[in-house]
C-alpha cells in the first residue's frame, strides 16, 4: 500500500509520512520524491517566542511556494517519468495528485 504526501498529493510512500496521520504527529523524516517536503523537519516552524506554525499551515505555505515554481520534481529519477515534463509535474497529473488531498487546482 502506498501512502500519500499531504503537501502535493503524490502517492509514493511505503510508510505513512506521520505516525499519526490523522493529527499530523510524529513526522517520519521521509522526504517526498515529488515536492521535497521533509516530514518532521519542514513542518517544524517556530514563529516567535516558542509559538509554532501549525502543520497544516506549514503544508499550505510550502505547497504554495512549490506551485509558484511550477511544481518541480525533486527526484526525477524516482518519480514516474510519464507524469513529468521538463523536470516538473505535468499539469493534468498534478490535478489528479491534488485530488488525493482534496484540493481542486481549477478553483
Amino acid at each position: 500500500m502506498k501512502h500519500i504526501c499531504p503537501v502535493c498529493g503524490y502517492k509514493g510512500f511505503d510508510e505513512p509520512p506521520y505516525h499519526d496521520c490523522k493529527n499530523f504527529e510524529g513526522g517520519s523524516f521521509e522526504i517526498c520524491e515529488c515536492c521535497r517536503f521533509q516530514f518532521g523537519v519542514d513542518d517544524d516552524v517556530e514563529l516567535e517566542n516558542g509559538k509554532f506554525l501549525t502543520i497544516r499551515d506549514a503544508h499550505r505555505i510550502y505547497r504554495n511556494i512549490w506551485l509558484s515554481f511550477d511544481a518541480p520534481v525533486f527526484m526525477p529519477y524516482y518519480y514516474p517519468t510519464e507524469y513529468q515534463e521538463n523536470g516538473k509535474v505535468k499539469r493534468d497529473y498534478l490535478e489528479k495528485q491534488f485530488e488525493n488531498i482534496g484540493i481542486n487546482l481549477n478553483k
